[in-house]
């Protein structure tokens, strides 16, 4: 496990690692992280470890709090190849959850959750108060700590919904850890199900082969983690998660209104929980796109029936004009639906569009 001088040497010497401070309940934290997951720069430092690591000030020392290390998806980086793995035992597979990452720390003995980088994220925020509200859970990681092990969550909700819908508000235990040598328990769920805390699904130790058939078919998971004799993990995905994530990736307004043209956005939609945050933004998007585009098509209508002289002393100053202009000049409406594909590509001039 790294000191807190080891993790700044990193963050002095790597573009992709860095540290960020800042003051809670009186007390100085520290948190590392990174901007890239470049396999070269976590190999090149040893730095595993910087993923929500967190370090809080008691007096001269910094009590460090880890998160879950670094590990990559089947084929992504070397050694994590499935001609590295395919011969490898498999001890343990869980379900991966799709939510947001959260884990308690320990601040002059009163527990505080945080996401990745802070503790005044909503996804935080909800955790605390979770933890404050079940005795069960309090008791539990309250016992946890006083072991000195770390129990690490999942926290998600249809309001803040990543790709899966998962219909309901949960806090999901999905890893413990000692906080010292960083060892993890394969076995966490017995004790944690006797306080009654959910904990990710533990599924078949079957080989890595099989999932790789399953991946194509699972429709209900995002996919599973691996873990192999020798410790090493590994994030299988199911196809349709990765099919999924792809849409729902990069929700701007230029690629909403991208698929609204391309009569997909229902689609889209059927995925999203309507209490979603993503879902909310999306249908926002949609009827101020189609308002615009509406008022931009009577626009065009307007000056077909216009003498060209006339439509460009009515709309010469329009924002628009460039397309008024074309369809004047075609005398058809047609070509506005194509501009406006090419036009909004950029997020800029979608955002400009639906002024």
């Amino acid at each position: 496990m790294p000191s807190k001088e080891e993790c700044d040497y990193i963050v002095e010497n790597s573009k992709q690692f860095f540290r960020k401070d800042l003051v809670f309940n009186g007390k100085e934290i520290a948190v590392y992280h990174y901007k890239q997951g470049n396999y070269e720069e976590f190999e090149k430092f040893n730095a595993w470890e910087l993923r929500a690591l967190t370090f809080v000030k008691n007096g001269e020392k910094w009590e460090r709090f880890i998160g879950i290390h670094k590990f990559f998806e089947l084929n992504q980086a070397p050694g994590w190849m499935e001609e590295d793995l395919k011969d490898k035992k498999v001890i343990k597979v869980q379900e991966k959850i799709d939510g947001t990452f959260v884990h308690p720390i320990l601040i002059d003995n009163k527990v505080y959750f945080k996401s990745k980088l802070r503790f005044d994220s909503f996804q935080a925020k909800r955790a605390q108060e979770m933890y404050e509200i079940n005795e069960n859970l309090k008791n539990y990681v309250n016992k946890k700590l006083k072991e000195g092990k770390i129990p690490l969550f999942e926290y998600f909700s249809p309001k803040t919904q990543v790709v899966m819908d998962y219909g309901s508000e949960r806090l999901v235990l999905v890893q413990v850890r000692d906080l010292k040598t960083g060892e993890y328990d394969l076995s966490f769920e017995d004790e944690a199900k006797e306080f009654g805390v959910e904990c990710a699904p533990v599924c078949a130790s079957k080989p890595l082969s099989d999932y790789l058939e399953e991946k194509n078919v699972c429709i209900s998971k995002e996919g599973w983690v691996m873990i192999f004799e020798d410790m090493k993990f590994v994030k299988v995905k199911t196809k349709e998660y990765l099919k999924r994530h792809k849409i729902l990736g990069d929700i701007k307004e230029n690629s909403i209104i991208s698929h609204i043209l391309n009569g997909e956005i229902d689609e889209i939609k059927e995925i999203l929980n309507k209490k979603s945050e993503k879902y909310q933004f999306i249908k926002e998007i949609e009827e101020k796109f189609n308002k615009k585009y509406k008022e931009l098509e009577n626009k065009i209508k307007k000056a077909l029936k216009m003498t060209k002289k006339e439509a460009q002393k009515k709309f010469g100053n329009d924002k628009n004009y460039e397309i008024i202009a074309i369809c004047k000049k075609q005398n058809s409406t047609k070509p506005l639906k194509e501009w406006v594909k090419e036009h909004i590509i950029k997020l800029k001039n979608a955002k400009k569009f639906l002024e």
